[in-house]
């Protein structure tokens, strides 16, 4: 089997609330993030969000370490970045798969496009425009008790409960590798290697040499050539075990659910239906085509077969790549699943993720 990671897709539909938040409406009404999809509107989940959810769930889940950060710039131009003079992609899953900006003295840049990239979650049923009415009694019953004058907050919230679709692509060319363009040629200091990115910035990274120009460090190595009289290209390599370990905790998130919760509400972004596949570019092939409709015994998926005539599809010999899962409440079609991989494990291995890709 090809050792070498293929790119992905998967579109899931979940069944959950608009805790996406918006502007404030009339200074005490909560509201949600709204679209116009043809006329109708529909509340949806930003990528932002959908990325923190998904990044939450990789550290309960996976134990994936925060990035440090640092403010960068000065005055109003002041951002705040991931801070890549104690991070890189070697020692921090995050900035691999999700990239990254970091500023050098105002003038240029170092930057990763995200390898992972991420839909918005839009509802499949328009917003009717529920509200509810809140207010902290709790808080103020006890107050009360206590003998204080007090009265409770009044605020109310747009609500709106709904299937909802969101895709994920990954590109597995990406992932694991990054380069860097410095001015200095990195040295070797006490068993470190210095690498300048300015006058202010300097960046050390643990390791051994073990050749020219190559450092080796626990989960990769750095190598570095020199491609002008004032240029040196510098490139980070994640293992070939540690970036299989990144994409199957992607996709093991994908398809069992993230961990959301927002404004001391949890959300419920756990697949009802989930289709994922390989393919020859990292697009979101499956998103446009798949919808659902209620029919007199249940809710039925749609689109399915569309999807699965798509050209970007890798093929195991005459069969695409792809594996299927629904559920009770929203069903497919059972001469879809003949199509497609059944099992997970077999999925994963086609897909080129060896089994020892776990912990």
């Amino acid at each position: 089997m090809n050792n070498i990671a293929k790119n992905i897709t998967a579109t899931i539909i979940f069944d959950g609330s608009a805790l996406n938040r918006d502007e404030k409406i009339g200074g005490n009404i909560l509201s949600i993030k709204k679209l116009n999809v043809n006329g109708e509107i529909r509340s949806f989940l930003g990528k932002p969000a959908i990325r923190h959810y998904l990044f939450e769930t990789l550290q309960h889940h996976k134990k994936w370490l925060p990035a440090p950060v640092a403010l960068r710039g000065k005055g109003e131009q002041q951002t705040t970045q991931f801070d890549l003079t104690r991070a890189d992609i070697l020692s921090y899953p995050e900035l691999d798969i999700f990239g990254y900006m970091f500023t050098i003295g105002g003038e240029s840049s170092i930057t990763r496009k995200a390898p992972l990239g991420i839909t918005k979650a839009v509802s499949l049923y328009p917003y009717q425009g529920d509200m509810a009415f809140y207010a902290n009694q709790d808080l103020v019953t006890r107050g009360r008790l206590q003998g204080m004058e007090i009265n409770p907050n009044l605020y109310s919230k747009e609500e709106h409960t709904s299937f909802y679709k969101v895709s994920f692509s990954i590109d597995a060319q990406i992932i694991g590798t990054d380069v860097w363009l410095i001015s200095e040629e990195p040295q070797i200091e006490n068993d470190k290697l210095i690498v300048k990115l300015s006058n202010e910035d300097r960046k050390e990274l643990e390791g051994r040499l073990i050749g020219e120009n190559k450092w080796e460090t626990s989960n990769g190595e750095v190598t570095w050539q020199q491609i002008s009289n004032r240029k040196f290209k510098l490139m980070f390599k994640v293992n070939q075990k540690e970036k299989m370990k990144r994409i199957k905790a992607l996709l093991e998130s994908f398809k069992s659910g993230l961990y959301a919760q927002s404004s001391g509400e949890i959300n419920t972004i756990i697949p009802l239906f989930l289709i994922a596949g390989a393919v020859k570019i990292p697009s979101p092939i499956f998103h446009p085509y798949i919808d659902i409709r209620k029919e007199n015994n249940g809710w039925k998926v749609l689109g399915v077969a569309d999807a699965l005539r798509n050209s970007w599809l890798e093929k195991d010999e005459d069969k695409v790549i792809v594996y299927l899962q629904d559920c009770e409440r929203l069903q497919i079609e059972e001469s879809y699943k003949e199509k497609v991989e059944k099992s997970w494990d077999i999925f994963l291995k086609k897909i080129g993720l060896e089994e020892n890709a776990n912990e």
